[in-house]
């Protein structure tokens, strides 16, 4: 209810504008896409609802006390914001993070999830699948949600601790305001938490006996 998904949407939200100016091409790129193969609702993911943050860089050192604040409100209730503007790739090499790239993959499994609606993922290697999934973690537990528990099962105790570094290192890249990590929140290889907003994700890998099996994720 808290997010333009379909057409229909935009009426909920008089002010929001399509950014057009976003210096995240690929989520231009998308968009047009979706127009060029006739899709009405194609505008979607360049949603904004404050206007008046557009041409506002989330993650200027020199932003104002307003500015941050529209940028948080906005934040909450508009994901596609997080994920076109907020959310920051650590380079694989260089040092400069890079901004997540909009793509048929990560913008459906996006649209989905925020519909409550079960998805598989499918992609080739190396074409940014743990990164939509990173991301959309990331944004989950630091800024959309409240009091949540995400369970990760995943194959092996490696694979786990390798999750548990990408969202850490994605974590970083979130404008200071933005990041509520403390000292208090756990610093391991198999929990991240953020206690200021109650929020856990927690890891599970396979259990030796089908007794232990069962217990994984017991109570969730």
């Amino acid at each position: 209810d808290r997010m333009i998904l379909f057409l229909k949407d935009w009426k909920k939200y008089p002010t929001a504008i399509i950014d057009y100016n976003t210096t995240n091409k690929s989520f231009l790129r998308y968009a047009g896409l979706l127009k060029a193969m006739g899709v009405k609702n194609h505008a979607f993911p360049l949603a904004l609802i404050n206007p008046n943050l557009a041409g506002v860089n989330p993650h200027d050192p020199t932003i104002s006390l307003e500015e941050m604040t529209a940028v948080v409100a906005e934040a909450k209730q508009n994901p596609w914001y997080i994920f076109r503007e907020i959310i920051k790739i650590p380079a694989s090499s260089g040092t400069q993070p890079v901004p997540l790239e909009a793509n048929r993959g990560n913008i459906s499994l996006f649209w989905l999830f925020f519909n409550h609606i079960t998805g598989l993922l499918i992609q080739p290697r190396q074409t940014g699948k743990s990164v939509s999934v990173d991301s959309l973690m990331i944004s989950l537990i630091n800024i959309l949600c409240v009091k949540t528990n995400v369970h990760l099962f995943t194959k092996d105790d490696g694979l786990r601790s390798k999750n548990i570094q990408r969202l850490k290192d994605l974590q970083e890249e979130l404008p200071y305001y933005l990041n509520l990590k403390t000292k208090q929140d756990a610093n391991n290889t198999e929990r991240i938490t953020v206690n200021r907003l109650g929020n856990n994700y927690v890891t599970s890998v396979p259990q030796s006996s089908e007794k232990a099996a069962r217990n994984v994720g017991r109570g969730y």
